[in-house]
């Protein structure tokens, strides 16, 4: 894993432990660095960066890097393990798509 990964991992527990603007702040702050991460921890962003921004009201950010997670896991079914992948599920259909559906950034 990349230099990103220990920041992930605050990242994940502030958004875990229900701290949504830290965890959003932690995020942000990795975005440049995330792209040197292989494409599982790229993944990992983009469902935790787009579950942040959805549930701090930006449905337009969230949708963009949700969108991005179901590609992800459109080309590597095994991208997330049961509980992302259906937080992934979920946050998608909060944003009024079905499963199937692109989205407007998609």
């Amino acid at each position: 894993m990349g230099c990103s990964s220990a920041g992930l991992s605050h990242a994940l527990e502030a958004f875990h432990d229900g701290r949504l603007p830290e965890a959003a702040a932690e995020l942000r702050a990795l975005e440049g660095a995330i792209a040197s991460n292989d494409e599982g921890e790229r993944a990992r962003y983009a469902l935790y960066r787009g579950l942040v921004e959805l549930g701090l009201g930006n449905a337009r950010v969230a949708e963009h890097w949700l969108a991005r997670a179901r590609r992800a896991d459109a080309r590597d079914p095994h991208c997330f393990d049961a509980r992302d992948h259906g937080a992934l599920l979920s946050a998608w259909r909060s944003l009024g798509h079905l499963p199937g559906e692109a989205g407007t950034s998609g």
